[in-house]
């Protein structure tokens, strides 16, 4: 993919889904968009969070690569070193 057409591409997400939520498949198998924020939990420890906690993301972008990263704590953390715990509860993050 040319650097033209991962811009085109990545433009055309943010169109579609911008970056203040993210689409996910329910556990019925139903499309469900999640607002930001919402809470997650490292899978491992990644840059200052620590596993098993809970955070917020506050955006969600795309990598140069195309990789899905989360914004927490005005940092970019791939999304693959996250569970999904879903809408936020504001009392339950760190």
């Amino acid at each position: 993919m040319t650097d033209d057409q991962r811009r085109k591409y990545i433009q055309e997400i943010y169109d579609l889904c911008g970056s203040d939520s993210i689409l996910v498949i329910s556990h019925k198998g139903n499309l469900e968009r999640i607002p930001c924020p919402f809470t997650v939990i490292p899978i491992r420890d990644v840059g200052e969070l620590r596993e098993g906690l809970k955070y917020a993301v506050t955006a969600v972008k795309l990598s140069p690569d195309l990789i899905d990263v989360y914004i927490i704590k005005q940092r970019a953390y791939y999304h693959f070193n996250f569970r999904l715990l879903g809408r936020i509860d504001p009392k339950a993050f760190a």
